[in-house]
């Protein structure tokens, strides 16, 4: 096999919630999980009636092609069809970019670390190394993962944004007629279709041709089209979770904590004994994301985060 960067240490997934419920001692379906970004339900366009076409075929490929899928999310994003690139999540799409502008022994450059941790294993599986000694392909995540913050574009091309969050933030840096610029988006977080592994890339129609062609015939299964054609359909409005954003981080400011202003679905928040105080928050079946000297918090409903805001309050005010 071709070798792997020599930095290369494998993607690392958080516990499962049944594992969490084992030490915990409690049933799964009361493990609360503020560590995965995405909303505490599914959206109400994921129903069964949604996917009936798509299970009448589910026995055949998609011969052709998706286009209503690449037609619908152009609208969505204000562009054309020929400038989007489906992919099985986020993931999919920011693997199908290393791969596609790095090669191995190159450079890989990650805007903003620490960020998301996949730009990394993603550069490594092309075989590149991660640095900034002349990189063939940046990548930003914009709003920035774990901060929350609309940090600055880098002008280095080609360039990778990650807009995971853009419905959040309701700002973005789409530009067509940039051939250096590759934007993703997934339906992962405001969409409520994480199971469905489904999202999209944005990108001048020549380098989206570039990447279409780098990839399996049919990158996404026609039930994830279908949930997310529904989904586009009915586009989710986030206004609701972002009030309970600014409840929750004022809720977290009252124990002393200073969340940083985001415009995402989390709150950051530095603190001492990160680590110590997600474990032990994992052990209420409560899972949080630690970052060492903070925590990143997914932004939930107010019976949620009053009870991690009440555990918080009980553990920190424990600490020696």
């Amino acid at each position: 096999m071709r070798a792997l960067s020599r930095q290369f240490a494998p993607y690392a997934w958080a516990p499962s919630t049944e594992e969490i419920a084992a030490r915990a001692g409690i049933p799964a379906a009361e493990v609360v999980r503020f560590d995965g970004n995405t909303p505490p339900r599914p959206p109400d366009t994921a129903r069964v009636d949604a996917l009936a076409d798509a299970l009448a075929r589910v026995n055949t490929y998609p011969h052709g092609g998706y286009p209503q899928i690449h037609e619908t999310i152009a609208a969505y994003a204000g562009v054309e069809p020929g400038n989007i690139v489906l992919g099985a999540g986020a993931d999919d799409l920011i693997l199908l970019c290393a791969r596609a502008f790095a090669a191995p022994r190159d450079c890989v450059a990650i805007a903003d670390e620490p960020t998301y941790p996949l730009f990394r294993t993603a550069a490594w599986l092309a075989g590149a190394d991660v640095g900034d000694d002349d990189p063939v392909l940046t990548f930003c995540c914009r709003p920035h993962n774990p901060t929350g913050a609309l940090v600055d574009i880098p002008e280095a091309r080609p360039l990778v944004v990650d807009e995971a969050y853009f419905e959040y933030a309701r700002e973005t840096i789409v530009d067509t007629s940039d051939d250096g610029l590759v934007v993703i988006r997934t339906f992962s977080k405001a969409f409520g279709l994480a199971g469905a592994r489904i999202g999209y890339a944005v990108a001048s129609a020549a380098v989206a041709e570039e990447l279409r062609v780098r990839q399996s015939p049919a990158p996404v299964s026609t039930l994830s089209v279908a949930l997310a054609l529904a989904g586009l359909a009915a586009p989710p409005d986030v206004t609701d979770v972002l009030e309970e954003r600014e409840r929750l981080a004022e809720r977290l400011r009252s124990l002393g904590l200073d969340p940083l202003p985001s415009r995402a679905n989390f709150v950051y928040v530095r603190l001492a004994r990160a680590d110590e105080i997600a474990e032990r928050l994992l052990l209420r079946g409560l899972a949080v994301r630690p970052f060492g000297d903070a925590m990143r918090i997914t932004v939930r409903n107010r019976v949620d985060d009053d009870r991690l805001v009440a555990a918080l309050a009980e553990i920190v005010g424990s600490l020696p």
